[in-house]
């Protein structure tokens, strides 16, 4: 059984999760990857953009959702659980790469950035999970 019911959900679980990634201390390193990166998820099919804003703006980034004119750097399509297991750090994101559970369009090597901080990112995930009552998708999918 999937984790998101549709594409509703996922923008409300994920998306809303990728909203407050944007006020913690990590979130400038999405902002020096120096463009816009859109996750192209499937099961269910959704779009979810993270667009630098300028350095006096209130976040480093914003999301939107669905289609969006901003020019695209990098692109990472995904099933949605995929997505779902890498946020919880339960996804290397080499080894999906490798296997093509993740694939990706662009220059990687700018989000490769985030490597190391990702150890730091996942537990905001499982955190966000539990502030919004959805704890028990953390051992969905194990």
């Amino acid at each position: 059984m999937a984790i998101f019911r549709d594409r509703e959900e996922l923008d409300r679980i994920l998306g809303g999760f990728f909203e407050r990634l944007r006020a913690v201390d990590q979130a400038y390193l999405i902002y020096q990857i120096g463009g816009s990166v859109e996750f192209i998820f499937r099961k269910p099919a959704a779009r979810i953009r993270w667009v630098p804003q300028p350095q006096d703006a209130r976040y480093p980034f914003e999301v939107f959702y669905g289609d969006h004119e901003e020019p695209i750097l990098l692109t990472f399509e995904q099933d949605a659980d995929t997505a779902h297991r890498f946020w919880l750090g339960r996804i290397n994101l080499q080894q999906a790469l490798a296997r093509q559970q993740v694939v990706a369009q662009g220059p990687l090597s700018r989000a490769m950035k985030l490597i190391p901080h990702l150890d730091t990112i996942y537990p905001l995930y499982a955190d966000y999970l539990e502030t919004i009552g959805r704890g028990d998708l953390k051992e969905a999918l194990r």
